[in-house]
């Protein structure tokens, strides 16, 4: 085996049971940081998401929605942990198989690690923070683009009182879709006008499931 892989390995499981040992010291801290993370990621998701229908997320979510948007983030919460638990046993792996020739990969993990040779860890935390965040900006991107275009998911919405829609009051927007919503706004896009509009959730009387015309 390569030195700098063995150095690499070296450190790494070091680091791995030191990190064993405080968790069995502070339990609760793994659950906490994975249920921030994702939290993170989940209003990081929705504010580009509602960026691509024109609107700024950041004005309207509130502090609860940090702590509810996870109930909507459980993917990306899944991703994190799963990218940590890859980056965990990619190691043991790859020792194994660097008796073959070419798929070692602890010499290339330590030079990319090289400044942080001291913390491969953290250096694997890193990544799954990165791959976390990126993989919440692409759904958004998907999530986006089969609203505006799917000919599914339509409704027929109906309010408490009248809202301003392309220059008129109307009680009721049909063949429309229901972008995202947080805690007390409900973010609706039509498809026909190409418009979208923020609507207060207590001014939604009621939401039925609905066909686009011609179909």
């Amino acid at each position: 085996m390569d030195h700098l892989a063995r150095l690499y390995y070296f450190r790494y499981f070091r680091q791995l049971i030191e990190l064993k040992r405080f968790v069995k010291i502070n339990p609760s801290l793994l659950p906490l940081i994975a249920y921030l993370i994702s939290s993170a990621a989940g209003l990081f998701y929705l504010t580009n998401l509602l960026a691509y229908f024109g609107f700024d997320g950041l004005q309207h979510i509130r502090l609860g929605d940090f702590f509810t948007i996870i109930f909507s983030s459980l993917g990306l919460m899944l991703t994190f942990v799963g990218i940590v638990i890859f980056c965990i046993f990619i190691i043991p792996l790859d020792k194994k198989l660097t008796g073959i020739r070419f798929l070692g990969l602890g010499k290339i993990f330590f030079k990319m690690n090289l400044p942080f040779l001291k913390a491969p860890l953290l250096s694997a935390f890193c990544s799954a923070l990165i791959a976390v965040f990126v993989n919440a900006f692409t759904i958004a991107k998907i999530d986006a683009s089969h609203i505006k275009n799917s000919q599914e998911g339509f409704v027929t919405v109906s309010f408490n009182y009248p809202v301003n829609w392309l220059g008129k009051t109307t009680t009721k927007l049909e063949e429309a879709k229901i972008i995202a919503s947080t805690s007390y706004y409900a973010f609706i896009f039509h498809q026909t006008t190409k418009k979208s509009v923020v609507v207060p959730l207590s001014n939604i009387a009621t939401v039925f499931k609905a066909q686009p015309k011609g179909h």
